[in-house]
């Protein structure tokens, strides 16, 4: 049966004369939605890192100190940057630092914050003439011309990030990048608003070309430091996690380990993400270990992408 206000109703009742046209003068015009502003956007990750924390940044957020916000707050392995940025927009600490030991990427983070304009044009005409010879050039380039400006770069290492087999960064033992072009039809290389979104969200941090074991001369009591260094090999098959320009060894690991021990006793609140293996609970036993299940972001075989167990480990003794 048709609704009462249907048309197949309406048309048997008698029909009411049309009342008299108004005039629209005085009448408030209707504003179309407004879009949402650029100082809205929750900046993200402007390159893709292996081991990204984005899908995990809230629930490793619940896990930090509650007043997370009062402290300041160090990340020594920045990478991507997912975890700061989640940070950034939902528990913005006091003041962060963060590092890395890769050069070109901590120019580019420089770059992203300082120069975001002069960069945002250099990678739009990048990905306008974007092609398999183009990202061979660029490769080429990269690796060959190491005194090239911080701004240039900058716009390499995004662009090849952005274009490369499954976004990894990958070096050769003389240190330079090797990973091939990816399989895409009209890859993405720059978005303007979340690259001044990220640039916004960086104004608030120090970036700084450094290794981990800086945090013994930097890191203070009741400074917030979360370590996302590359994780133990799952299987004793599997090959070291690159760091840099070489593998992350087991020899740095037990330094890693050393290093939270250390910091812990300094008074720092400690949290490190690494994957849950025995070596891992080894290295931080006597610690809080909490178990995170983490979805695979890259991987060669599309088939092995699947969630995997990580741990948290944090020194609660200390909070």
């Amino acid at each position: 049966m048709p609704a009462a206000n249907s048309p197949a109703l309406a048309l048997r009742e008698p029909l009411a004369p049309a009342p008299r046209a108004r005039s629209l003068r005085g009448l408030p015009k209707v504003q179309p939605a407004a879009a949402p502003s650029d100082d809205a956007l929750v900046a993200r990750p402007f390159v893709k890192w292996a081991g990204g924390k984005w899908n995990l940044a809230e629930r490793i957020a619940e896990l930090l100190p509650v007043d997370l916000e009062r402290r300041v707050y160090r990340e020594p392995f920045v990478g991507g940057g997912a975890m700061y940025f989640w940070l950034h927009a939902h528990r913005r600490p006091r003041r962060a630092h963060l590092s890395d030991t890769l050069a070109d990427l901590v120019h580019a983070y420089n770059c992203v914050r300082e120069q975001p304009d002069a960069l945002i044009r250099r990678l739009q005409r990048l990905e306008a003439t974007h092609d398999e010879a183009q990202y061979y050039r660029v490769r080429e380039r990269f690796n060959a011309e190491r005194g090239a400006t911080p701004l240039e770069r900058a716009a390499w290492l995004i662009y090849l990030n952005k274009t490369c087999y499954n976004g990894l960064f990958r070096t050769n033992r003389a240190g330079g990048f090797n990973v091939p072009l990816g399989r895409f039809v009209d890859p993405t290389v720059v978005d303007p608003t979340r690259l001044r979104a990220a640039s916004r969200a960086l104004q608030s941090a120090s970036i700084v070309h450094q290794s981990f074991d800086h945090l013994l001369d930097t890191a203070r009591p009741g400074e917030v430091v979360y370590l996302d260094p590359p994780y133990v090999p799952l299987s004793k098959t599997a090959s070291f996690a690159s760091y840099a320009h070489g593998p992350f060894t087991p020899a740095d690991q037990e330094r890693l380990a050393e290093l939270f021990r250390k910091l812990d006793e300094r008074g720092c609140l400690l949290a490190l993400s690494n994957s849950d293996t025995p070596e891992v609970r080894r290295l931080y036993a006597g610690f809080d270990l909490q178990t995170i299940m983490a979805p695979r972001s890259i991987s060669r075989a599309g088939a092995t992408r699947h969630p995997v167990s990580e741990l948290l480990v944090r020194n609660l003794a200390r909070w």
